[in-house]
């Protein structure tokens, strides 16, 4: 199944651990370097629940707003570590296809 950015980025934040929906909001924009609407971010969080990926891991309220928890699962951690592998293994290809044949990168 394909593995949008979004959803890598993600997969990776919670990898680390339990985190609230709006850190990992900021996480992911760290991580792809754009802001994301707060409801495309919750719209991800839902689709990653009911394909089984992450799951959802307590509430609790903080300053009158409901602050929702998620974890990796372990689907979900095996299917990061593929699609990561799957990039290590398109990244080496594109750097090798930039070498030279005197082993020097190709520059524009």
């Amino acid at each position: 199944m394909a593995v949008t950015d979004l959803q890598f980025a993600v997969l990776s934040s919670l990898a680390s651990g339990r985190q609230h929906g709006y850190a990992l909001m900021q996480d992911a924009e760290a991580q792809l370097g754009k802001p994301l609407a707060v409801a495309t971010a919750y719209a991800c969080f839902d689709a990653l629940v009911s394909r089984g990926w992450i799951i959802q891991d307590g509430e609790e309220v903080v300053n009158g707003r409901t602050r929702r928890y998620y974890s990796l699962s372990p689907v979900g951690g095996q299917t990061l570590a593929a699609r990561a592998d799957e990039l290590a293994a398109q990244a080496r290809l594109a750097h090798e296809r930039l070498r030279g044949a005197n082993g020097k990168a190709a520059t524009a």
